[in-house]
Formats: structure tokens, C-alpha cells, sequence
């Protein structure tokens, strides 16, 4: 799983253009990511030049996250 830190986010929509499996999308003037679909590639952690990305490898649920990660369920 990955989180977003909108706050932080430039809108590039780099990450969505890299993701094999379209689990990142660009919804009005944020980036909104599908865990489900998520398969922890990490490309669109590498990709992003705003550095806003973090990927939890095997995370699948919110409730799962680290403590520190946990951000607002609209990301």
C-alpha cells in the first residue's frame, strides 16, 4: 500500500502514468489510490519528484498502516 501526502503533491500525475495496474488515478486536483488494486511495485514512489509517496510492502488495509503513516482516508 502507498500513502499520499497531498499536502506535498505537485499534480504531476507522473505516479499515475507509471502504475502498471491504474491503482493510482487523478481525481480534480488530487491523487487518489486504490490499495486493492496496488501490487507494491514502488514505481510510483521512484517516479514522483515531489518525494510524497511512501509504499508499505504488503500493507493492504488502512487499519494495517504504522501509526506514524496513518493520514486521512481521502488519499
Amino acid at each position: 500500500m502507498i500513502t499520499i501526502k497531498h499536502d506535498g503533491c505537485i499534480f504531476c500525475v507522473g505516479c499515475s502514468s507509471v502504475c502498471p495496474v491504474n491503482a493510482i488515478e487523478a481525481r480534480g486536483t488530487r491523487m487518489k489510490h486504490y490499495p486493492d488494486k496496488c501490487i507494491d511495485c514502488g514505481l510510483c514512489v521512484k517516479i514522483c519528484p515531489a518525494n510524497v509517496i511512501q509504499l508499505y510492502k504488503g500493507v493492504k488495509r488502512l487499519e494495517d498502516l504504522p501509526a506514524e503513516a496513518k493520514i486521512s482516508k481521502r488519499a
